[in-house]
């Protein structure tokens, strides 16, 4: 059976107005205030390792990419009489 890797990504840090302030997504409201985004990518990587993320500065996110692999079914045509 051929594999395949599939990306995903996931919010972890969002940004709170004003200014360059960030805040883990896991929507604890009284989380800890990062005062740089260099500061909360830090504490993440402290907490969990991860070291490739997307920053989308226009929604104020940071996500991690998440690589899966899976299993591909091959392809079967019974109209052509394969099996």
């Amino acid at each position: 059976m051929k594999t395949e890797i599939i990306e995903q990504t996931e919010i972890i840090l969002r940004r709170v107005p004003p200014g360059d302030r960030w805040v883990m997504a896991d929507g604890n409201k009284s989380a800890l205030v990062y005062p740089s985004l260099t500061d909360a990518l830090e504490a993440w990587y402290q907490f969990k390792g991860d070291t490739q993320f997307y920053i989308d500065a226009r929604k104020g996110v940071v996500e991690k990419v998440i690589e899966e692999e899976v299993e591909v079914p091959e392809k079967r045509f019974s109209l052509y009489g394969e099996n």
